[in-house]
């Protein structure tokens, strides 16, 4: 299986998943327990919906919302 890489910028910390193709940046999200409407999410400089197929890039994941 493909893994994708992703840095979470709040905690500083790194994750590496794996998906099946046709996966989302939502599925990936959901399964880290995060509300995909709650981040934004960077591949390099350009956002990506959390809609879109995941690609195997690198991504940064920005949290947008407090979790308390």
């Amino acid at each position: 299986m493909p893994v994708v890489r992703f840095w979470f910028s709040r905690s500083e910390t790194v994750r590496n998943l794996t998906y099946e193709e046709g996966e989302t940046y939502a599925d990936l999200l959901l399964r880290c327990n995060l509300i995909p409407d709650t981040v934004l999410i960077f591949a390099g400089d350009r956002s990506v919906p959390e809609d879109a197929p995941v690609s195997g890039e690198d991504v940064t994941i920005e949290e947008t919302a407090s979790r308390g």
